[in-house]
């Protein structure tokens, strides 16, 4: 099967083709446009893909648009910082969601106006910081409907005050606490995303923002009530698991019947060392999980 697009697309053998489930672009944190992910895709042999912004859908109509016209199978997706026990941050990604959906909208929209809001707050902390920012200036160049945070990471980056991304969130974001509203709480997230017809995955499960710092019995109970709230998933496949983490993850898979995801967490020139659909050692996610899940989501 070949098409005569742009590029040449998936000629060959389907059960050989790559896949990434786990993407952003630069409508959250990564540094690549909705249509330059789909077309990086299909040169890269890239057969299915999900946009998974943090907190955010804008980018969706444009990579569905090029996808289509592409012949890239994609799924509508979004990584939501969800609200845990204690305080703590789980990142739940849903796929296949319906962006559409009035009660997936009320709860999005309801944090998305949030954490507009309290944009301001947040750089006159800067500020005493001795980084100012004009809202002005954030207005101006961002590109989603609402500003958040990462229009503040953005412009880090783009002034020079930072080239790190990763030390942009944790020297400077992260330790400035979230608002009311501003975090959807995990049984709301998997809810929402149920109901608009989707899958919930637990993401990076050994992360800081995940389950880190609990042994594997504290983990497993946590995956227990995880499920108990709904959660369809686990993200199986990760560029930086070790081989306990893949073997811990294959006990989970086969004793709950977690439907198994995966993806690189593509940002881009922010972690140049990981490619669309690749990673270090040979890391790539078999095209056969896409095929479940795309299975599942046709049974819901």
């Amino acid at each position: 099967m070949s098409y005569n697009n742009k590029y040449y697309c998936f000629g060959g053998d389907l059960m050989n083709y790559k896949i990434d489930l786990h993407v952003h672009s630069y409508m959250s944190d990564g540094t690549c446009s909705p249509k330059e992910i789909i077309e990086l895709a299909c040169k890269s042999g890239v057969k299915a893909i999900a946009l998974t912004d943090h907190d955010n859908i804008d980018g969706i109509h444009e990579a569905e648009r090029e996808a289509l016209k592409h012949k890239v199978d994609f799924l509508k997706g979004i990584e939501i910082s969800s609200l845990y026990e204690n305080g703590r941050i789980l990142h739940i990604i849903g796929l296949g969601i319906d962006t559409g959906n009035s009660e997936f909208l009320k709860v999005y929209t309801r944090m998305k106006k949030a954490r507009e809001e309290s944009v301001k707050d947040i750089l006159k902390i800067l500020e005493t910081q001795g980084i100012y920012i004009d809202i002005d200036v954030l207005k101006k160049n961002s590109l989603n409907q609402y500003l958040d945070r990462y229009d503040i990471h953005k412009y880090f980056i783009q002034s020079g005050i930072s080239n790190n991304a990763q030390d942009i969130w944790d020297k400077y974001l992260d330790p400035i606490a979230y608002g009311s509203d501003e975090l959807i709480k995990v049984e709301e997230t998997i809810e929402i995303i149920k109901k608009s017809g989707g899958l919930s995955f637990l993401a990076h499960y050994n992360k800081r923002i995940g389950l880190q710092g609990f042994s594997k019995i504290q983990m497993e109970e946590h995956i227990k009530k995880l499920m108990y709230l709904g959660l369809n998933g686990i993200e199986k496949y990760y560029p930086s698991y070790s081989k306990e983490d893949i073997e811990y993850l294959n006990y989970l898979v086969n004793k709950y019947n977690l439907i198994p995801s995966g993806g690189t967490d593509f940002h881009g020139k922010n972690r140049p060392e990981i490619g669309l659909g690749v990673g270090s050692n040979n890391f790539s996610i078999p095209f056969s999980i896409y095929e479940n899940i795309i299975g599942k989501l046709n049974i819901i």
